[in-house]
């Protein structure tokens, strides 16, 4: 059974933000206000090893994805400040359910989310 826990912290904040830094350089911002979350990702300040592909961490997303939209919570994730995936609420995905297989997931920039997925 999947944690609940990643869901249930978004879907508790209302208003704020936290920035994370790198070396005194920006690397991951996040802000929220009422329904919508923003999460962009400047720079990676650690390396994840044995991860999935980025297919297989999109299936993964699934549920948080669906209990965002059944919550009304939009969560955006950018890198440099372009939108890459949206989840929840306000996801429009149209050959995104193809690969995702959901409903609920929007990949706004294919481009970009190969990108970051280099990155990390």
């Amino acid at each position: 059974m999947k944690s609940k826990l990643p869901a249930n912290f978004l879907i508790s904040l209302k208003n704020g933000s936290v920035k994370i830094s790198e070396n005194k350089k920006l690397a991951i911002e996040f802000n929220t206000k009422n329904d919508y979350r923003m999460i962009n990702i400047i720079s990676m300040p650690v390396k994840i090893s044995g991860r999935k592909s980025v297919i297989k961490r999109l299936g993964d997303a699934r549920n948080l994805a669906k209990t965002l939209k059944k919550e009304g919570v939009t969560l955006d994730i950018q890198h440099h400040g372009k939108l890459v995936l949206r989840l929840g609420e306000k996801a429009k995905p149209r050959l995104s359910k193809i690969i995702t297989m959901s409903g609920d997931i929007e990949i706004a920039n294919i481009k970009a989310l190969r990108s970051l997925e280099k990155e990390g």
